[in-house]
């Protein structure tokens, strides 16, 4: 059963004061509205009490606060959960960066290195980051992991994102554990060596890393190891891996619109807002309801040109999810193919391995042979001496 957390009422936009690092705050407006809060307080994502603050478009996610901490929506598409794993929530501690000011390659390398760290090497540490990785601000303060070569210590983790920037939401710092420490304004500058400096072996920790299988050390979507879960006790049956499918359900990416003209009779109505679907892995068996169709848009193809009735007024919608699902479906062919092709190198690299072995076992094999002969030659020649001695 899901958690039901909380929202607060009747907040106004005082408790936030501007910090204006966005280069175009117009196009960063919040599109993580009231219905896409609703199915985050019943995802279980967040601890139970945690009070989200009401959808306000006017709140960007720059703005500093000492009451309320902003979230993007995506790391949770990854299967994350709040406390992040202890790995990932070390990063931020040492960095004192915000987690609304870091793009998606960033998330997607320290869960690999979590699923690493606790598969492989548990002695990895944040301090081992900096001779693979630089923090670089790309835009309006935002940072991402720059390799420092042209071998990445993680592989596939750069990928093209749309609209994430939009997506976020505040929770209240008092419902949630640590809220108070977690920093109130975005960072400006961050010099990662020096913020982390290295530790002793860390180099032979980052060769490790890379002798690891490609696949091991790539980013997969939907993962399914231990870092899919935070740093809190695992122990409750109801702590199961959840995502956020905002790929699926709301444009991520967006999807092509169909879109419908509205006729001059209807034009002086106004429209009714599109419902967001947003919903997690564990309620996908859920139908969805009829009301949930999103309304036409004021531009584009006209119906009634064509001399369409009022009943396929849905048809948009249908279309739009029918192209979104493809879109989905045309994703994860291209994730099994890729994953398919590191499986055939892995297979190969240990047919090799085994053929290198099995080359090595017969050469020993030939050595231990003719030295036992020459044992058994020398043997036979003391023999016949030591025979002809006492005759």
């Amino acid at each position: 059963m899901a958690r039901q957390t909380r929202s607060s009422s009747g907040d106004s936009a005082s408790s936030f004061l501007p910090h204006n690092l966005l280069q175009n705050p117009e196009r960063e407006i919040c599109s993580f509205d009231s219905a896409h809060l609703s199915a985050l307080k019943t995802s279980g994502i967040f601890p139970e009490g945690t009070v989200f603050r009401p959808y306000d478009r006017e709140i960007r996610s720059d703005m500093a606060s000492t009451e309320w901490l902003c979230f993007n929506a995506f790391p949770f598409t990854l299967g994350l959960r709040f406390p992040f794993p202890d790995f990932i929530s070390e990063f931020f501690r040492i960095t004192n960066l915000s987690f609304s000011q870091t793009m998606p390659v960033l998330w997607r390398v320290l869960l690999v290195l979590d699923q690493i760290k606790n598969a492989h090497i548990p002695n990895l540490s944040i301090h081992d980051l900096p001779l693979a990785y630089r923090l670089r601000s790309h835009v309006s303060s935002i940072f991402l992991f720059y390799s420092t070569s042209n071998d990445p210590l993680i592989l596939r983790a750069i990928r093209n994102e749309e609209e994430w920037k939009s997506k976020f939401f505040f929770v209240k710092r008092s419902s949630i554990p640590g809220g108070a420490h977690y920093p109130v304004k975005w960072l400006r500058r961050a010099d990662f060596g020096k913020l982390a400096p290295p530790l002793a072996d860390l180099e032979k920790r980052s060769q490790a890393i890379r002798l690891l299988p490609e696949i091991e050390r790539s980013f997969i979507s939907y993962p399914t190891s231990s870092s899919q879960h935070s740093s809190s006790n695992m122990s409750d049956a109801s702590k199961v891996p959840i995502l956020l499918d905002l790929e699926e359900l709301d444009g991520y990416p967006t999807p092509v619109q169909v879109k419908k003209e509205t006729s001059a009779v209807t034009s002086s109505k106004p429209a009714a807002a599109p419902r967001p679907n947003l919903r997690t892995r564990a309620s996908t068996s859920k139908k969805r309801k009829g009301s949930e169709t999103t309304a036409p848009t004021s531009e584009g193809f006209s119906y009634e040109e064509l001399s369409f009735t009022e009943s396929l007024e849905p048809m948009p919608s249908f279309l739009n999810k029918v192209i979104s699902c493809l879109q989905h479906l045309l994703h994860l062919y291209t994730e099994a193919c890729e994953t398919m092709k590191l499986q055939e190198v892995r297979i190969k690299q240990l047919d090799t391995t085994v053929a290198d072995q099995g080359t090595i076992d017969e050469a020993k094999t030939r050595h231990y042979k003719d030295k036992l002969k020459k044992v058994t030659q020398d043997a036979e020649v003391k023999l016949a001496a030591a025979q002809l001695n006492h005759d």
